[in-house]
């Protein structure tokens, strides 16, 4: 199975929200952007781990082609 959108999970959900995760960087232009396609439950679960972990993470419905599925999905649902 292919990891980008719109593939659906081994349970057969298909990923409907994109999770941004903000890494700061030694400098303001060193800091790294990631994007992935995460199914409500998997984005809710992540979001809730990496906030307690002091990430930025920010959650909405713009999943759109190419976007790559959120890795180790299995451990956020």
């Amino acid at each position: 199975m292919s990891s980008m959108v719109p593939a659906t999970h081994d349970d057969g959900e298909v990923p409907t929200r994109r999770i941004t995760v903000y890494f700061n960087g030694p400098s303001p232009g060193d800091a790294l952007v990631l994007e992935y396609a995460a199914t409500s439950a998997e984005a809710w679960e992540f979001t809730s781990a990496a906030r307690n972990s002091g990430l930025a993470v920010a959650v909405d419905g713009n999943v759109r082609p190419g976007l790559r599925r959120l890795p180790c999905g299995r451990l956020w649902r």
